[in-house]
């Protein structure tokens, strides 16, 4: 199973909206156990945003890889970190 985390702030910046809204629409064409999408927020998600070393959002960590920082990438983008973290595109 693949882990995509996406790291917003809150209230989310435009490239968070985007990000979300795009990891959303790619886990949807999976099924739970090969793709578990995780969105944290604002200040809830501090801890887990120093644990992995992370400067700004939106961010996406790929199996606790950093993948995607600063930006919200194109699907295209995203689909290439999610198949370098192991997951099978369809």
């Amino acid at each position: 199973m693949v882990h995509l985390e996406i790291f917003s702030g809150d209230p989310p910046c435009p490239g968070c909206v985007g990000i979300i809204e795009l990891a959303q629409r790619v886990a949807a064409r999976y099924p739970e156990d090969e793709l578990q999408l995780s969105i944290l927020k604002g200040q809830e998600a501090m801890a887990k945003f120093e644990e992995y070393g992370l400067f700004c959002v939106p961010a996406a960590v790929v199996n606790g890889s950093i993948r995607i920082e600063g930006i919200c990438p194109t699907e295209a983008t995203l689909n290439s970190a999610l198949r370098e973290g192991g997951l099978c595109q369809k």
